[in-house]
């Protein structure tokens, strides 16, 4: 938790402020999970903080949802293509990849459980950068 406390402050994806009168702010909760090496092994276990997005308001909070994907087919044509002609194939991982996504919309959240601010603790985050759960995440 510390770890994805510490990601989500060194990408600043939100700023603390007073909590506007009449705005919907979104909860969150931690979700944790098991990552495991190629063998089935344990490697460490993962936290993220994700926002509830049901509790957002179409109009309000998010306006476009709609994310681009690619197709099984076109991966496998791809890579059809570059064990034909020999090409060197790479892969990539973006470590918290949903962060890097700017918002446009003005989005509030509740401050994570167990890391909100001693100092002002009834303060909430206005979102700078997306986070997983919100509705328009995959798009941003």
């Amino acid at each position: 938790m510390e770890e994805e406390y510490a990601a989500l402050l060194a990408n600043q994806t939100w700023d603390l402020v007073p909590r506007p009168p009449g705005c919907n702010v979104v909860t969150g909760k931690w979700i944790w999970t098991h990552k495991r090496r190629a063998d089935g092994s344990l490697d460490r276990y993962k936290a993220r903080w994700v926002l509830q997005g049901f509790t957002q308001r179409p109009g309000v909070d998010y306006d476009e949802t709609f994310s681009p994907v690619v197709k099984p087919a076109t991966v496998r044509t791809i890579l059809s293509l570059a064990l034909s002609r020999s090409w060197p194939v790479h892969q990539l991982d973006v470590k918290n990849a949903f962060l890097h996504g700017t918002l446009t919309e003005t989005v509030y959240c509740s401050q994570p459980v167990g890391f909100v601010d001693p100092s002002r603790p009834e303060m909430v985050c206005r979102l700078n950068k997306s986070l997983y759960g919100l509705k328009q995440a995959p798009q941003a």
